[in-house]
């Protein structure tokens, strides 16, 4: 049995849009930018089928139940933590299971937080919850999410195999090499920020609305097949795909020239060349390239998993729904 790793080739970063909640009635969301404008409601979540995580803020020093199961993990009150998420094809798993509730600061690595498969992904919606900052009202409390990061993925090429996609027991060998293109194509990432008061408005009160994170688990770029890796500028495979890697080949049907790896004959070997042989690499059957645009992160491989990191000042809990694309529908 031939099991295939995939290993991140460039740092993935893509462009948050912000959705705006409105007092109006929406339909059910078109999939273009996440989910669609939603009514606002008391809590500004929307209302439907859910899973829900909740992720507590605990004080350096916390000695937790490091017991799988669940839906609750714990982070850093103050300071960075990392939560690992993953979502396997083959899994039954039907709810949110905690895999590792504590945060590196308590247990030296990510928390860890399994999701069901869902073939177009989820709406994702969160929202400060619990007392801020021990019930003061200053300073404000606040939490940071990064977007994910892809950190493995895995394929299966023999889906007999009961035994694939083991969390805890992966298959080995490098298969596919993930990431977005390296040089301009990278996308710039916006982290979403949560505040738990609202001194303008809300003084006093508490309140916090929820809003719309899905664009931190979504994926715009290449997912390519990593014996595609074939050299870089030492001339040795360096699990990054650009110019190296394309075949050379005489690309301008002149047999006087030498070969050349300027793929798209425009003069120029740069990304553009890169684009259109993993264009073509697509193409194949099967292919050896795939491009994904706005697509739920742990959805590009059988077996995937994503790393966000966050900044936590103050916040005691944070909740987190995952709405199914499929059975949401936003209603008044």
């Amino acid at each position: 049995m031939n099991y295939k790793k995939i290993s991140q080739i460039a740092t993935f970063i893509l462009a948050i849009s912000t959705v705006v909640v409105t007092p109006a009635f929406a339909a059910k969301p078109d999939g273009s930018n996440g989910s669609a404008d939603v009514i606002a409601r008391s809590n500004g979540f929307p209302s439907g089928e859910h899973l829900n995580l909740n992720i507590h803020g605990k004080k350096a020093g916390y000695q937790g139940d490091p017991t799988e199961g669940g839906n609750s993990v714990f982070i850093l009150e103050y300071g960075s933590s990392t939560i690992e998420y993953v979502t396997n094809r083959k899994s039954s798993v039907t709810e949110l299971t905690v895999l590792d509730p504590l945060a590196e600061a308590f247990d030296g690595d990510p928390a860890k937080v399994q999701l069901p498969y869902e073939a177009e992904g989820y709406h994702v919606f969160g929202r400060i919850l619990g007392k801020p900052n021990n019930g003061s009202l200053e300073p404000v409390s606040s939490i940071i999410l990064y977007p994910n990061q892809v950190t493995a993925a895995y394929n299966d090429t023999e889906p007999a195999n009961p035994d694939f996609g083991s969390y805890t027991d992966a298959p080995g060998d490098a298969l596919l090499a993930l990431g977005l293109i390296v040089g301009t194509n990278l996308y710039k990432a916006e982290p979403e920020t949560y505040v738990r008061f609202d001194p303008e408005s809300d003084k006093g009160k508490g309140r916090s609305r929820a809003t719309d994170i899905t664009g931190l688990f979504t994926y715009t770029g290449w997912v390519v097949d990593g014996r595609l890796d074939t050299s870089g500028p030492d001339g040795v495979p360096d699990g990054v795909i650009d110019e190296y890697d394309i075949p050379l080949g005489d690309y301008d049907n002149d047999l006087l020239t030498p070969p050349d790896q300027d793929y798209n004959n425009d003069g120029v070997t740069d990304e553009l060349d890169v684009e259109a042989w993993l264009t073509d690499m697509a193409a194949l059957e099967p292919p050896m390239a795939w491009y994904y645009d706005a697509e739920w992160i742990l959805n590009i491989a059988d077996l995937v998993i994503t790393e966000q990191g966050l900044v936590n000042d103050g916040t005691k809990l944070l909740q987190i729904r995952f709405y199914p694309v499929d059975s949401t529908v936003f209603t008044p």
